[in-house]
């Protein structure tokens, strides 16, 4: 179990990360994320759902050294995508944390989306 001042620190941690990798980082979709997420454990209260947790690490992994192809993380976080019927946006975080392109994002996807339904 986590300890919510724990949460908050590590929330702290990642924003200023993404902030100090980024020369223009205000508008960048990682520190609106991490903004966001601080501001809801620490405003709120909220804990962080088993996929905001994978995201975080995700993010901090893109900043230090990137994120690899085969990182389960990711795919866990992209099968939970594809299961709620959120296609695109797994394409998104596939290609947000791989820096691959439009076409082999939604080739990559459509074999994960097949490999799944067929329970491989």
């Amino acid at each position: 179990m986590h300890n919510h001042q724990e949460i908050i620190d590590k929330m702290s941690k990642l924003r200023e990360f993404v902030m100090f990798k980024l020369s223009n980082y205000k508008n960048h979709p990682d520190y609106i994320w991490s903004d966001r997420m601080l501001s809801d454990v620490k405003d709120s209260g909220v804990v962080p759902n088993r996929e905001e947790f994978i995201m975080a690490n995700l993010i901090w992994k893109k900043y230090n050294g990137g994120v690899k192809r085969n990182d389960e993380g990711m795919w866990e976080l992209i099968e939970y995508h594809i299961k709620g019927n959120m296609k695109i946006s797994a394409i998104k975080l596939l290609r947000r944390f791989t820096e691959c392109n439009l076409k082999d994002a939604k080739e990559a996807i459509d074999a994960r989306q097949i490999k799944i339904e067929k329970g491989w």
